[in-house]
Parts: structure tokens; C-alpha cells; sequence
């Protein structure tokens, strides 16, 4: 009797595998016909039919992985393969329904999604990042750090809105594109003018830092008769000569990389 389920089951595991593979063929004809027909903007013709396709070749797939697990109960000696062959068909079943939506649903988009003035909104963002200035304070640069974080994720947020649908054609979706990739770059930049200048102006104040503390020393020191080792302190303020000179032209070589970096 186990025997005579298996073999039953097998056979119809075939069969809806073979209907699968025919929905599969079918509707990747057609859907390359209209791919043609979209680059030539001429209408579409097999819309209706590859969703009814596709739609069948859903349902079978929904019984052939149910199908499977009975057989793996009933110990087919083939189920794993059988498996492999159900989860082949079933990713070239989701290729097709991504080409599907890629052809059809940008139309569709286009008739039910609100527009949204996407020229206004792009030209006020570029606005605000070519107004916005770098300085001249460590107080000020580090609130317009905090100001462009929060206009930066702004900016990436719309990635996920502009569409064909909210642009209200693909022309005009393929214009905003550009504008926005152009606006993401301008914001990437200025966060990476920002992060260099804050670098350096951090080095600066180090620098400003030490140079006090030097300046304290000297002033303390006792430079009378009295000084007990004068070669050591004038080894020691000619080694801390060298040291701030050094500091001197990396702070200058990034000053000048920052100002590089601006132009």
C-alpha cells in the first residue's frame, strides 16, 4: 500500500512539475516580447495571460513542496533530488515574477502612487547644502557636523521614494535620478570637507594647547646664574624646537590639503 502512495504521489509530483516548467517557458516568451515592445514604446500584449501563468505556476509550486515533505516521509530514496529540481524550478518562478514587475508594475505605479515635486524638493536640499559654511569656530563647525548629519540622512531616505510612480513618468523619473545622485555626491562631499576641516582644527588647538604649556615652562624656568645644568636645558628646549617644528609642517600640509580639498 506504501508502495502504491509513492508511486501515485511521484507521478503527480511529474506532472505538476512538467505544467510548472510549460507556465516557466511560456510566460518567458511572452515576457521577452514585451520587454521589445517596451523599448520600442509600443503597447503590451501578453500582460493578462503571464499573470495567469504565472499565477498556476505558483499554486503547483505550493502543492509540489507539500508533495515533497510526503515524500521525504514515505522515505523516497529520491526525494532529496526531487527537492532540488522543485527549488530550481521555484527560483527561476521568482526571476520571472521580478522581470514581470520590472516591465508592468512601473506603469502601474505611475496611475496609483501621489507625485511628488521632486525638482522643488532636489533644488532646495542643493540650495541649502551650497549656502551652508565650514568655520570659522570649533563650536561653530562641529553644529554644522551635527546640521549635515541630519540633512545627509535625509537625502538618502528619498532613495527609497523616487520612483517611476512618484516622478509621474520614467522620463522624468530618469531626470530626477540623475539630480539626486549629483545632490548625494555634493552631500557626501561636504561630509568629508567637514571631517577633514574638523581634523585639522582639532590639531591646531593641540598645537595652541602645547605651545602654552611651553610657553608656562619658560617663563618658569630659572634662567639666572643659579642654573645648575645650562647644556641640558639647552639640549632640552632644542629637542622640544624640533619637535614643534615637525608639528608645524604636518599641520601646515594639512591646512593646505584642506584648502586643496574646498577648491
Amino acid at each position: 500500500s506504501q508502495a502504491s502512495n509513492l508511486a501515485l504521489l511521484v507521478a503527480k509530483m511529474q506532472t505538476n512539475a512538467d505544467q510548472v516548467e510549460k507556465d516557466i517557458l511560456k510566460s518567458e516568451e511572452m515576457l521577452a516580447v514585451d520587454a521589445e515592445n517596451e523599448k520600442k514604446d509600443l503597447p503590451f500584449q501578453h500582460k493578462n495571460e503571464i499573470s495567469i501563468k504565472l499565477t498556476e505556476a505558483e499554486n503547483l509550486l505550493k502543492d509540489l513542496f507539500l508533495d515533497v515533505d510526503k515524500a521525504k516521509k514515505l522515505k523516497h530514496l529520491q526525494a532529496k533530488e526531487i527537492e532540488k529540481d522543485v527549488i530550481h524550478l521555484h527560483e527561476r518562478w521568482l526571476k520571472d515574477c521580478a522581470f514581470y514587475r520590472d516591465i508592468y508594475d512601473q506603469i502601474d505605479d505611475v496611475s496609483l502612487m501621489p507625485r511628488i515635486n521632486w525638482g522643488l524638493i532636489l533644488n532646495q536640499k542643493q540650495k541649502e547644502l551650497n549656502g551652508e559654511e565650514y568655520g570659522p569656530t570649533m563650536v561653530d563647525l562641529e553644529k554644522q557636523i551635527a546640521a549635515h548629519n541630519i540633512l545627509h540622512k535625509e537625502i538618502i531616505a528619498y532613495s527609497s521614494q523616487l520612483c517611476v510612480g512618484s516622478a509621474g513618468s520614467k522620463e522624468k523619473y530618469n531626470a530626477f535620478k540623475k539630480q539626486y545622485n549629483n545632490l548625494l555626491d555634493n552631500s557626501k562631499w561636504r561630509r568629508h570637507y567637514l571631517s577633514s576641516l574638523y581634523k585639522y582644527m582639532l590639531g591646531c588647538n593641540h598645537e595652541l594647547n602645547f605651545l602654552g604649556e611651553e610657553q608656562e615652562k619658560i617663563k618658569k624656568q630659572d634662567w639666572s646664574d643659579h642654573i645648575v645644568d645650562p647644556p641640558h636645558i639647552r639640549r632640552h628646549y632644542e629637542v622640544r624646537t624640533d619637535v614643534m617644528r615637525n608639528q608645524d609642517l604636518v599641520l601646515i600640509s594639512l591646512f593646505f590639503s584642506a584648502v586643496m580639498l574646498f577648491c
